[in-house]
């Protein structure tokens, strides 16, 4: 009878050195593939991301406003009439016309700068009376926005040699109901955000609109004396 040799069991300890070794080899492998799929599902820098973001065209919208939505209402608005010119009384029966259109009246006299005003008018204004001045332009058209260093939101109107009417209240509702393009948006130019929605009127422009018979315009052109 053969007597085959026996074979020597390994250590236990050798066996448990082997399967923690592969464990570990395993898990390694495994660790290492994970960070490899998430690498190619995630942007490659945040650089990049902001940069496409920022790459993307900010909206510029244009939207057509009449001065009648934007402006305020005559009732709203107090004013200095005053007379640059050497027509006795002038300053006071443009005031009352004005006063019908709804303006409040303060001071009615001469010019107190004594400026000479060859045109038809000067409104003078500080930037909070900067709309008021606006809607003044509509009844005074051809006149001169002339801004100045004012807190109030008192206007000044100082009537020039060329005045002859302070326009009536058709053509002026006509005049303010035509729309002009108004731009806002962060993707606006600062030349197209800060350029004003309204602005007041030529003499021609004005002139042009239909006057409805029912509704005469008041003429104010006194003579000298």
């Amino acid at each position: 009878m053969i007597r085959h040799p026996r074979r020597r069991r390994r250590p236990i300890w050798l066996i448990v050195l082997m399967v923690a070794v592969g464990t570990v080899a395993l898990f390694g492998i495994g660790f290492g593939l994970s960070l490899l799929i998430r690498g190619d599902n995630e942007p490659v820098a945040d650089g990049t991301v902001a940069g496409s973001a920022a790459a993307v065209p900010q909206p510029c919208i244009t939207t057509m406003i009449t001065p009648a939505e934007v402006l305020p209402r005559t009732s709203k608005i107090t004013i200095n009439v005053y007379n640059a010119t050497k027509r006795s009384g002038l300053a006071t029966s443009t005031a009352d016309v004005l006063h019908t259109r709804g303006f409040l009246i303060k001071e009615v006299g001469n010019d107190p700068e004594e400026q000479k005003v060859t045109g038809v008018a000067e409104i003078r204004y500080g930037p909070k009376g900067e709309a008021g001045a606006q809607l003044l332009g509509f009844y005074l058209p051809g006149a001169e926005l002339v801004p100045i260093d004012r807190k109030k939101k008192l206007v000044d109107v100082v009537i020039g040699k060329q005045f002859t009417e302070v326009l009536g209240d058709a053509k002026v509702a006509a005049a303010m109901a035509s729309p002009s393009p108004s731009a806002s948006g962060a993707g606006c130019s600062s030349s197209l955000a800060s350029a004003p929605a309204t602005v007041a009127p030529t003499a021609a422009a004005a002139s042009a609109a239909p006057a409805p018979s029912m509704s005469p315009e008041a003429v104010v052109s006194p003579s000298a004396g």
